[in-house]
């Protein structure tokens, strides 16, 4: 489990719970499916969701024999019509940060069994040294299938997280300032993890 774009840097599958089999989970933005696939194989029952087609063709191609299974559909779309509680919801660079939080966190939050565990990635708000002026950008990427799309990000400070995710009904339970590669001088990863009460 990687939660930069480094392995090895920060922790790995542990901060979801010490074993994972049988917990239900579900990836926000899987990619190319690793992460995903990573988990199943630990055990856990997981679902990996993905809005760009050209990734969930890749996810299925390259991990669609792991048990995980990956579906071509929004986060928000997926958790609104979901009725089974999750374990934990995962997000890696992936729908959080990419999508307005404030409805995407009231989602996860409805969708958690209590105890279960909330963790995602974002790009650090500071990885430039500076503070960001505005915590809202638009910007064009190109994924690696070469399609292009318009990217939405939300680079907001830790307190701004903390208290969306209170707002949600979410407790934070670690921040984690990562360095990738370790010798950055600012931190290029902001992961956080929360639980439902």
């Amino acid at each position: 489990m990687e939660w930069t774009q480094r392995p090895g840097v920060g922790p790995g599958a542990e901060i979801l719970g010490a074993d994972l089999t049988g917990r239900r989970m579900v990836e926000l933005g899987c990619g190319a499916g690793h992460n995903t696939a990573h988990l199943a194989d630990a055990g856990a029952t997981i679902v990996g969701l993905d809005s760009s087609a050209g990734q969930i063709r890749r996810a299925v191609a390259y991990y669609g024999h792991t048990g995980a299974r990956f579906l071509n559909t929004s986060a928000a779309h997926h958790l609104d019509q979901a009725t089974e509680a999750l374990d934990a919801i995962v997000s890696v660079f992936g729908a959080i940060g990419t999508t307005e939080p404030t409805q995407l966190l009231a989602a996860c939050s409805r969708n958690l069994a209590r105890q279960g565990v909330l963790a995602f990635c974002v790009p650090h708000p500071r990885r430039t040294g500076a503070v960001p002026h505005h915590p809202y950008t638009c910007a064009p990427v190109t994924l690696p299938d070469g399609t292009s799309h318009t990217v939405e990000r939300w680079d907001m400070e830790p307190a701004a997280w903390i208290l969306a995710l209170n707002r949600a009904g979410l407790r934070v339970t670690a921040i984690h300032h990562l360095h990738a590669p370790a010798d950055t001088r600012w931190p290029t990863t902001l992961l956080i993890t929360a639980r439902k009460p």
